[in-house]
Order: C-alpha cells, then sequence, then structure tokens
C-alpha cells in the first residue's frame, strides 16, 4: 500500500469489564480501579476504569494489521491521556499519516481515541516501521 501524508484510517471498538479483568489477571495489574466496583465508586470515577495502557493497544492493532497493515511494526509511542475509558462503552481510535522517512522505512503517525461524542480522550504520536517503503 503505498501511502502519502494525511491518509488516515479510523473504526469504533469496545473494551468491556471482563476484556479488562482479563487483562488485569495477565498483566499483573490488579489496581481496584479497574476491576472492584465498590472501590471505584468511592474515586473521583465513579465506576472502573480500563487500564491506560490497555486502552492504546488499539494503535498497535490498527498499525499493525489494517493502516499502514501487514509488515509493520509500531515501534514507538509517546502518549497523553486526556480522560478516562470506561468499560462497555463505544470509542474511536483515529490513526494518521504526518511523516515519511524514506530512507527508514518509517511513518510517523497521530494516534488518537475518542469518545462517541466526539471529545479527545488519548492524544499521541506514534512510529511504525513497514518493510516496503511507505
Amino acid at each position: 500500500m503505498k501511502l502519502k501524508v494525511g491518509d488516515n484510517y479510523k473504526e469504533e471498538f469496545i473494551i468491556t469489564q471482563e476484556m479488562v479483568n482479563k487483562f488485569a489477571e495477565l498483566s499483573g495489574d490488579k489496581n481496584p480501579l479497574h476491576i472492584d466496583k465498590e472501590f471505584a465508586a468511592q474515586t473521583r470515577f465513579k465506576k472502573p476504569i480500563v487500564h491506560g495502557l490497555f486502552s492504546v493497544t488499539s494503535f498497535g492493532k490498527v498499525m499493525g494489521s489494517k493502516f499502514p497493515g501487514h509488515g509493520s511494526v509500531h515501534v514507538g509511542q509517546n502518549l497523553s491521556f486526556k480522560k478516562p475509558l470506561y468499560p462497555d462503552k463505544k470509542y474511536v481510535v483515529y490513526v494518521e499519516l504526518v511523516r515519511i522517512i524514506k530512507d527508514k522505512h518509517f511513518g510517523i503517525f497521530k494516534t488518537q481515541i475518542f469518545d462517541t461524542k466526539n471529545n479527545l480522550i488519548v492524544d499521541g504520536t506514534g512510529t511504525a516501521l513497514h518493510e516496503e517503503k511507505l
């Protein structure tokens, strides 16, 4: 796939509470803020929130399998978490090519997550290495 600056991709996704619980087991991050409704109810968030690093696996999924796609490896990421993600709600992952480094086969991408009201939840910049020239 030959890409140019400005090309982008977006898709909706949902992370369920069951997925959050499995991530807590796999990662060892069993912070009750993510898995205990009663504990989370006493916090500023009022209910469990998705692990930040779990939420941004959506960037790797997009870069490695959809945009730029197969043959790409997500090799770098800067992140700013603006708001929490809540389990069982719909979100949109957005990835846009902002710079191409041809001699290195790298692409620099705007990486963002929005809620269904178009509020920015996660903002960042990712780097992907692609086997072919972008």
